[in-house]
């Protein structure tokens, strides 16, 4: 048997001990007999039998050293250390890296000796392939790191040469778009959420397009797509969450940027319109069209607390929910009364008692302009510090 290929590092067989195992399970339920899975030196790295594992299987040894592709053990011949059974080198990209054994009376086990071994090899393809796959990914994301949330562009000769290597212009005119469910919060604690998170990012991708590239951030998307005006990007944007919403259930929230032809600086401006689209639970938010929101990401948590511990005094935290929901029913509406008391399941009249009520706590009137943006300040920082009021 051959000594297979080197790998950079002197390393042979490079599968992990976990993609291994899974292999020999595999075929193990398959075939019904016990499955041994050797490296060039002849060590058991993954059996069917766990107590196999970390031995060293004399036959493989002695297959690797003479370069024998296939050597059969029989009942006389076995030992402790090599059992009865079959065993055959396999091999990856026309070289032998390890061998395949199978262990049962030749009679029962040499008849699928050549099968089972084919589809070692077609299972350990695909696990280097899918090993390749995931480090280019890794190596994409760390150059769009760089390019878009680092300081890539303080060498951008360097930055124009790795992105060339990867097939990717940065000279393209390009523009940002920041892409999150609406709640996203919602998805990080539990393994449902995250394979929620996981379809609608595989949704977004396939609405979004092949020359789209997209570097994933903290939960959200961060979209670099052709340049193309406001309209056009309001319009995918809104096949984007049409699609996720109809294959998922999931509403989302798009941020687009305000047209910077910096990369970096583009992105901020569409993460300040995603998380305005978050805030006033709009699906997509243009940077141009951002007001208020564009700087209450620079408020330190602790002035939040104190702003709405000063607007909504002596309010416990179910208090406090209640009526958030009421000035963001009011708001979302867009100051219609009737808009407001429909999506709160309310009768118009017991709108309008609640809201003179809030003007009796607060001192503020949602319903007067020059009032209104004091409670819409107070329900922008309570998105953003609601965790820390409920743990309060």
């Amino acid at each position: 048997m051959g000594k297979g290929p080197e790998n950079g590092s002197g390393k042979v067989f490079s599968l992990s001990h976990q993609a291994a195992q899974a292999i020999v399970e595999e075929i193990g339920r398959v075939v019904k007999q016990n499955i041994n899975l050797m490296d060039e030196q002849g060590a058991v790295i993954a059996s069917t039998d766990l107590s196999r594992v970390g031995t060293i299987h004399e036959a493989a040894a002695r297959m690797v050293q003479e370069g024998i592709t296939e050597l059969c053990i029989s009942e006389s011949q076995a030992t402790a250390t090599a059992r009865q059974g079959v065993n055959l080198s396999i091999f990856h990209e026309g070289k032998a890296i390890g061998v395949i054994g199978i262990t049962g009376p030749y009679g029962e086990v040499a008849g699928y000796g050549q099968v089972v071994k084919k589809m070692v090899e077609i299972l350990i393809r695909e696990n280097v392939r899918e090993d390749e796959r995931r480090m280019g990914e890794r190596v994409e994301a760390r150059f769009l790191e760089d390019w878009v949330l680092g300081d890539g562009l303080m060498q951008p000769q360097v930055l124009a040469e790795r992105g060339f290597r990867l097939g990717i212009d940065i000279s393209l005119p390009r523009r940002v778009m920041v892409v999150s469910p609406g709640h996203l919060e919602e998805y990080g604690a539990t393994a449902q959420g995250q394979k929620a998170l996981e379809q609608v990012e595989r949704e977004t991708a396939l609405a979004a397009g092949e020359d789209c590239l997209i570097l994933k951030n903290a939960g959200r998307q961060i979209l670099l797509v052709r340049k193309g005006t406001d309209d056009q990007l309001e319009e995918l944007a809104g096949h984007i969450c049409r699609r996720v919403e109809e294959r998922t259930g999931v509403s989302m929230a798009v941020g687009i940027d305000g047209k910077s032809s910096d990369i970096h600086m583009a992105y901020g401006q569409a993460n300040k319109a995603w998380r305005s689209a978050r805030m006033a639970a709009k699906e997509v938010q243009t940077y141009d069209g951002v007001t208020l929101e564009l700087f209450t990401g620079d408020v330190a948590e602790g002035v939040k607390l104190e702003y709405i511990r000063k607007v909504f005094q002596c309010c416990g935290y179910e208090e406090l929910c209640q009526w958030m929901g009421i000035i963001e029913a009011y708001f979302e509406a867009e100051g219609s009364l009737q808009r407001a008391a429909d999506s709160l399941h309310m009768h118009k009249n017991t709108l309008t008692y609640k809201l003179k009520k809030l003007k009796e706590l607060t001192g503020h009137d949602v319903r007067i302009v020059n009032q209104a943006p004091v409670l819409y300040m107070a329900l922008l920082f309570f998105r953003d510090v609601k965790a820390e009021l409920e743990n309060d």
